[in-house]
């Protein structure tokens, strides 16, 4: 009896095997077509690609050089931006901006007399507010009102700078709040700024290549970084300087002296070892 027991249970046993090895084959569907062998030659290509391609990173990654530089060229500015306040007070609120208006008229008009076109004239401020005695009294006393305005007068030659602040002084403006310069050429002179930063980049990465033991290679990438605008003239359309005629029997003229402007480019470059 004990004999019987053991044959059922090694044929259980190997009935149960045989369905547990089965079960994968039912589950995967199509894929169960395939061999042992095909299976085993797939998973070795794919094992193999991958071994490749880590392979081709690591030769990229170590067989590159990166650097960073900078170029830049000189040039005078031949353009200015001039920056004007005309401030008026009186004991009224209407008064004082009757009174800053017809100043303001005044300014633009020598402004566009001389060769400034409307459209680069900017008021890019104006205010009124109270006046308030505060020698007397807790300071809530109101004496008068002052009115404000702020002209930003674009793309004035500079040949011209000088003598046209002269001439809006005289006509209302009564504050200057500076001037900033830029070049009409700014495209080209950076377009040469982008060379030399190039050429110093290749300089930077031979000194490196060479301490190395390596040559260097082609270049692999080119990355341009961040453009300084400070100098830039956006102005459509160039003018050509009036003479200021209208200050030359007035007051002598603002002495201005623009210098030089330095424009300046940055690139990152990847070259390939060899």
């Amino acid at each position: 009896m004990k004999r019987i027991i053991t044959s059922r249970s090694k044929v259980f046993s190997v009935l149960l095997a045989a369905i547990v090895s089965a079960a994968p084959l039912s589950i995967t569907g199509c894929a169960s077509a395939a061999t042992p062998s095909d299976r085993s030659s797939i998973t070795a290509t794919v094992a193999h690609a991958q071994e490749t391609a880590s392979a081709a990173q690591a030769v990229s990654s170590q067989d590159t050089v990166t650097v960073s530089a900078k170029g830049s060229t000189r040039a005078i500015p031949d353009r200015a931006e001039l920056h004007f306040g005309i401030r008026t007070q009186a004991e009224t609120a209407e008064k004082a901006q009757q009174d800053n208006s017809s100043n303001v008229d005044s300014v633009v008009k020598v402004l566009t007399q001389n060769g400034i076109r409307e459209e680069d004239i900017q008021t890019s401020m104006y205010d009124v507010s109270p006046q308030y005695d505060w020698n007397t009294g807790d300071g809530t006393n109101v004496i008068g009102y002052s009115a404000f305005s702020s002209l930003s007068v674009k793309n004035v030659p500079i040949d011209d700078a000088g003598k046209l602040i002269t001439a809006c002084t005289e006509a209302g403006a009564n504050e200057f709040n500076g001037i900033s310069y830029s070049c009409t050429q700014y495209e080209s002179l950076y377009a040469e700024a982008l060379k030399d930063a190039v050429a110093a980049a290749e300089t930077k990465a031979k000194v490196l290549a060479e301490a190395a033991g390596r040559d260097l290679g082609d270049v692999k990438a080119i990355v341009e970084g961040y453009q300084d605008m400070t100098f830039a003239n956006n102005s459509e359309k160039a003018y050509a300087a009036s003479g200021m005629g209208a200050a030359e029997d007035s007051a002598p003229a603002a002495n201005i002296q623009p210098g030089q402007a330095e424009i300046t480019a940055n690139v990152t470059v990847t070259y390939t070892l060899q």
